[in-house]
């Protein structure tokens, strides 16, 4: 018998490919979005993506935090003869690597979340689909019984 995909929902046991954080968040995340009757099984993929997302944000920022958002950086003269430090000068700061992967990390999730309705405003406009429709199909009622009563 085939699963009817529309009516599955995401399994609660993340992907084992996920870091620790990534399946922290899926453990989170799985119960509140199944008990969106819009969210199906398909939707797994979007999910461990977001994930995934997360956990290079939280091991990024842990990098952040611990090595700061730059480093000096210095050049050494060395003396040509025996080698020997002659100068070590300050010549400006270096971007720790981990910043980009922190914002690159916190706009893919951004992105996803949205797919996944995870945001106030992508919940609403989940929500307003269906006034459209129901708006529509109250005026042709109207429309029509106007014209069986003329």
């Amino acid at each position: 018998m085939k699963e009817d995909l529309t009516k599955a929902k995401l399994p609660t046991t993340p992907p084992k490919y996920l870091g620790k954080n990534g399946a922290e968040i899926w453990k989170n995340l799985v119960p509140y979005l199944n008990k969106n009757k819009k969210v199906i099984k398909a939707d797994q993929y979007l999910l461990a993506q977001y994930c995934s997302a997360y956990d290079i944000y939280r091991n990024a920022y842990e990098n952040v935090k611990k090595d700061g958002l730059q480093s000096k950086k210095f050049k050494t003269a060395l003396n040509p003869v025996d080698g020997s430090v002659v100068a070590h000068d300050f010549t400006g700061y270096a971007k720790n690597p981990s910043v980009q992967a922190v914002s690159d990390a916190l706009n893919k999730m951004n992105s996803l979340g949205k797919e996944l309705g995870l945001s106030p405003k992508s919940r609403n406009e989940l929500i307003n689909l269906k006034e459209p429709e129901k708006k529509a199909k109250k005026k042709d009622a109207k429309e029509e019984l106007k014209k069986f009563f003329a």
